[in-house]
């Protein structure tokens, strides 16, 4: 009876163990460019999965045998940057006390609503109300409509738009606007703004993004939720002909989307060397600089680690929980992000879900200029 005991614990260790090194290689994933290891790209999005696995074989061990719990502290450890990127959590923070700015980054899924040519929207109507300093806009694309500019016209008294892309972005702001310039990102379907603002006799550098999509049909997206339910259907007690069904569809699906997905990712890649390069040309020469935007990568990628070198993310620093921004399709990722420069000192960042026009949810903080 010992002997099967300790057959039992000592497989529950391997299996303990291989999905430690299993988050460890996801966690450290963000240090290979998809543009040289496409196929390594989208390890970051298991990450959750694997910590879930982690902390339950900690937990099990708790109770049964306490030592063997070191396995999972020591992998959570090794793992523990990219887990509070993940899933930050603050409980506690001050109140700022010095001058501050809160800033707003949206995709407006070109502002949703039935009635846009009368300003009608939730989105415009939560943008106008959100007493947000900078605004961040990406898919604009109807911003045009004089009843939508005049509505964001009234709290916004500067307004820009880059013309260069049909996938717009845009800034409003209640500063004045004292330069604009488009980022060449390679693709036609990401954009880049950068723009400098007067904030009562502060420059600020804002860089707005919307960088390359998945480009993901309809199709697509149905093949990604299925898969998540025949990844359920496999872990169920059913008999063992739908089960295996299920595996083989999975895989055919997996294979499908992991082109796609390493191909965009690759592309992103490059976007962020170029505006990290930027980033580190600009903190040369300024102390306050914001990037923000819709990155299409989650907090544990090759993208965010990159633009995080010099910056931080507002999110991590303030946010609780995973806080996921994408919104359609059981694509449970948090890919809109606020980074900022050493010069700020996020308080409150949060991902609004009370607004669900676009398919995305907007993503605010108030950063302390120090």
């Amino acid at each position: 009876m010992k002997i099967f005991r300790n057959i039992i614990v000592w497989t529950l260790a391997i299996i303990n163990i291989i999905v430690v090194l299993a988050m460890v290689v996801c966690s450290y994933s963000v240090y290979l460019s998809p543009a040289q290891f496409p196929n390594w790209s989208y390890l970051g999005m298991v990450l959750p999965a694997c910590i879930l696995a982690t902390v339950a074989m900690m937990v099990m061990w708790i109770i049964f045998k306490w030592k063997y719990a070191l396995i999972s502290i020591a992998g959570i450890a090794l793992c523990w940057n990219s887990i509070r990127d993940y899933c930050p959590i603050n409980p506690m923070q001050g109140t700022p006390t010095g001058k501050t700015l809160k800033v707003l980054s949206y995709n407006v899924y070109s502002f949703g609503g039935k009635a846009l040519d009368q300003g009608d929207s939730s989105v415009i109507e939560y943008i106008t109300t959100s007493e947000a300093d900078i605004v961040c806009l990406q898919e604009v694309s109807k911003i045009k409509h004089e009843a939508i500019r005049s509505r964001l016209e009234r709290a916004y008294p500067h307004i820009m738009v880059d013309n260069e892309k049909d996938n717009k972005n845009a800034i409003l702001s209640r500063y004045p606007i004292l330069t604009s310039d488009t980022l060449l990102l390679n693709t036609k379907s990401a954009s880049g703004c950068e723009y400098t603002l007067d904030a009562d006799g502060d420059t600020i550098v804002v860089i707005n993004l919307h960088l390359e999509s998945y480009q993901l049909d309809d199709d697509d997206k149905l093949m990604y939720k299925q898969m998540i339910k025949n990844s359920a259907m496999i872990g169920d007690n059913t008999p063992s002909d739908p089960a295996d069904e299920a595996v083989i569809d999975m895989t055919k699906s997996f294979w499908w989307l992991e082109g796609k997905l390493a191909k965009a990712n690759s592309l992103r890649a490059g976007q962020a060397d170029i505006i990290g390069t930027r980033i580190d040309s600009l903190l040369t020469t300024h102390r306050h600089v914001i990037v923000c935007g819709d990155f299409n990568d989650s907090p544990v990628s090759y993208v965010h680690h990159r633009l995080t070198r010099r910056l931080n993310d507002a999110y991590t620093q303030s946010g609780n929980g995973p806080g996921w921004s994408y919104n359609r399709h059981a694509m449970y990722f948090r890919i809109d992000h606020i980074l900022a420069s050493e010069s700020f000192t996020s308080y409150g960042a949060k991902v609004d879900k009370t607004v669900q026009e676009s398919d995305h949810y907007p993503i605010f903080c108030t950063l302390e200029i120090r």
